[in-house]
């Protein structure tokens, strides 16, 4: 059964450490919440990241759960 996405939204969130050889990058969200990007997100690219960087996180709530679908540089 596929999960129905309830809500999007948008999270500012900074940039704490980048993890190329695992692929993926660690941010705390201005809402105080951590979340993660992949190289498999959709976005910038896990290579242009870099710790203390501004991003936009696209952010899909469903009903257990929210996953980053999309990020961006804050400008």
């Amino acid at each position: 059964m596929p999960h129905r996405v309830m809500s999007t939204l948008t999270v500012d969130a900074t940039v704490e450490g980048v993890m190329p050889g695992l692929g993926m990058a660690y941010l705390v969200g201005d809402d105080h919440r951590d979340w993660t990007v992949t190289r498999s997100t959709h976005g910038v690219g896990l290579e242009s990241l870099k710790p203390g960087q501004r991003v936009h996180l696209t952010v899909e709530q469903h009903k257990r759960f929210a996953v980053v679908c999309d990020y961006a540089a804050a400008t």
